[in-house]
């Protein structure tokens, strides 16, 4: 859905007033074609091995979430996860905070922009913990 939508976005500014109808046709056009073609792929998949669909599903959602709003903190945070060896230590620049595993209100959230393995780290950034 983030791509058809930035491509919306990029066709309304390059209209500027003009006619929806030079957009609609070609825009739903391409957007059946995409979809079409996803559900080709996903009835090939369906007989692949398990392995086959997890890296195509895999790939699919790491090559669509950056361009979705909202989502970079997301995406970054299994690499956290690995790098640290268990769950990373989520701070905040939005509320200059930030909240360790265990804690009632430890989650990710698009506002979210570090992750640190320790609390030593997160205070060294001028993080102050979140209570």
């Amino acid at each position: 859905m983030g791509l058809p939508a930035l491509g919306l976005v990029a066709v309304i500014v390059a209209l500027r007033g003009r006619s929806w109808g030079y957009f609609a046709l070609p825009y739903l056009g391409l957007f059946m074609l995409a979809y079409l073609a996803g559900l080709i792929l996903l009835a090939l998949l369906r007989f692949g091995p398990d392995r086959l669909r997890a890296l195509v599903a895999a790939v699919a959602v790491y090559a669509i979430t950056p361009f979705t709003p909202l989502t970079g903190p997301l995406v970054r945070y299994p690499y956290h996860v690995v790098r640290c060896g268990d769950l990373p230590v989520v701070a905040s620049r939005f509320s200059g905070s930030y909240s360790v595993p265990g804690d009632e209100y430890y989650s990710v959230t698009p506002f979210d922009d570090g992750f640190f393995c320790e609390e030593k780290e997160a205070e060294a950034a001028r993080y102050h913990r979140f209570v």
